[in-house]
């Protein structure tokens, strides 16, 4: 609530209730730690779903093979569990995606180039115009592809068989060093 005379000062109303009482309608605030933010991670199939947590990233590691890409985050929680978010999209899956998306965006194209004549290309502009990036063009959006999974561990030696080797020695690094140091040299 802001005081009418004094439109800079918020006024807290829970401030007379007592102890015992419940603050509905209160806005609550929260105050997170130094370099803790909201992380939101998509999980399952397509990552379809979410899961929200008050943390930091810790690490992050990008790994393409043959058979497809995987980019493995590990984030610190503000309990202190250490969260791992993968990402694994197989080259199948995302070529049959992208080839899907190809002949549907194809098809829009024609239907667009067919309302217009030569001297005005609006029909074609409008239909270009909500592209942003490649994956818009091909109906990528966000990364709706590929398996997206979330294990959670206690302990930094959980993590050994989780995440790549070079991951598991910057989170380890990472946890056991200060982010930033002052040299008196």
């Amino acid at each position: 609530m802001v005081d009418a005379l004094n439109p800079g000062a918020i006024m807290d109303i829970d401030m007379q209730k007592t102890a015992g009482e419940p603050t509905s309608g209160a806005a609550v605030t929260q105050t997170l730690p130094e370099g803790m933010r909201t992380i939101e991670l998509r999980v399952g199939p397509g990552g379809a779903r979410t899961q929200t947590f008050i943390g930091r990233e810790l690490a992050e590691s990008h790994r393409v093979t043959k058979a497809g890409a995987e980019v493995v985050r590990v984030y610190q929680s503000r309990k202190g569990k250490l969260v791992v978010h993968r990402h694994y999209i197989e080259w199948t899956e995302f070529t049959n995606v992208t080839r899907r998306a190809f002949r549907d965006k194809k098809s829009e194209f024609t239907v667009a180039r067919k309302q217009s004549d030569q001297s005005d290309l609006s029909a074609i502009t409008h239909w270009a115009k909500g592209f942003r990036d490649w994956r818009d063009m091909l109906g990528l959006g966000e990364d709706g592809y590929g398996d997206f999974t979330v294990d959670i561990v206690n302990a930094p030696g959980e993590l050994r068989d989780l995440v790549p080797e070079k991951v598991f020695r910057i989170v380890a690094d990472v946890l056991e060093n200060p982010a930033a140091q002052v040299l008196d040299i």
